[in-house]
């Protein structure tokens, strides 16, 4: 099965994409180049987007200049002019690049607006921060290519599917807003509230959290129940939580897959701490709430 996607390899020099790692089917395509492509403007009838795991040059997208850094990411809509700008540092880190099929992105993409109840999609930013839960299923589908070739195409679909879902919600993140929910009198109780909201996906331990603000786990606890009302773990719990049960109602995930987006180890850890909240399985909340 050929892909369409591969057209974006002959646009971009020979010498810079020679040697680069592309993962592509018929939906989505992934890059990983040794380098950026600088001082050229480039349009391309797809969506696209940037994920950088290092410094990063400069670039502008339209008529805006964006300044980029580790963990961020980008999208360049279709037909939009993207210039790499060159500067004095020419040793810039590794990223990946996602090329996204341009009438499946807004397949998915009305769905998202349909969920909102917006009248149409639209971007709330075109820089951003990427998640490793879009790390993981980005990781999963160069697995399934590398493994089985194209041979089990509704395996990369499905893949594909999901991977778009985690680039918009990333994009559309709401983190000032919750940063302004956040009591900063303690910045570390603070800190330590952002990373869970940002990491709740994730098999994040406590220690994790204390390696990211720098405290003993004895201190953190205890200053943490005396700012919250709850232990750590309760309010990472309140989280997950609360974020499924927006997927119950918002999409039509499976329970196992609602289950894995929200960081439950599997489909019955995720039950059995739903019902102990809500008195209702996922399966009951949805169905009573839906018809609600």
């Amino acid at each position: 099965m050929g892909s369409e996607l591969d057209y974006f390899l002959d646009i971009i020099p020979s010498d810079m994409y020679a040697k680069t790692k592309a993962t592509i089917c018929r939906h989505i395509a992934i890059f990983e180049p040794e380098r950026y492509a600088l001082g050229e403007l480039f349009r391309v009838d797809d969506y696209h987007f940037v994920l950088f795991f290092a410094g990063a040059p400069a670039m502008r997208i339209g008529d805006v200049e964006y300044r980029v850094k580790k963990g961020d990411m980008v999208v360049v809509q279709p037909w939009e002019g993207v210039y790499g700008i060159p500067g004095k540092n020419e040793k810039y880190g590794k990223y990946l690049h996602i090329a996204i099929k341009k009438d499946f992105f807004l397949e998915i993409a009305k769905e998202v607006a349909e969920a909102a109840k917006e009248r149409e999609f639209r971007f709330k930013r075109v820089q951003g921060r990427y998640s490793n839960q879009l790390l993981d299923l980005i990781g999963e589908f160069q697995r399934e290519l590398m493994n089985y070739g194209q041979s089990f195409p509704s395996m990369l679909k499905s893949l594909s599917i999901q991977i778009v879902f985690q680039l918009i919600r990333d994009l559309r993140a709401e983190h000032k807003e919750q940063e302004e929910e956040i009591d900063w009198d303690n910045p570390y109780i603070g800190k330590a509230i952002l990373f869970m909201r940002n990491h709740y996906q994730t098999n994040i331990s406590i220690k994790d959290i204390c390696d990211s603000i720098y405290l003993s786990r004895y201190h953190f606890k205890r200053i943490f129940k005396e700012y919250t009302g709850r232990t750590p773990h309760r309010y990472l719990m309140d989280i997950r939580l609360e974020k499924a049960k927006e997927l119950l109602l918002s999409n039509k995930n499976s329970i196992e897959e609602i289950a894995r987006m929200c960081g439950f180890v599997n489909a019955g850890h995720f039950t059995v701490a739903f019902k102990r909240d809500t008195k209702l399985t996922p399966s009951e909340y949805r169905k009573i709430h839906s018809m609600k």
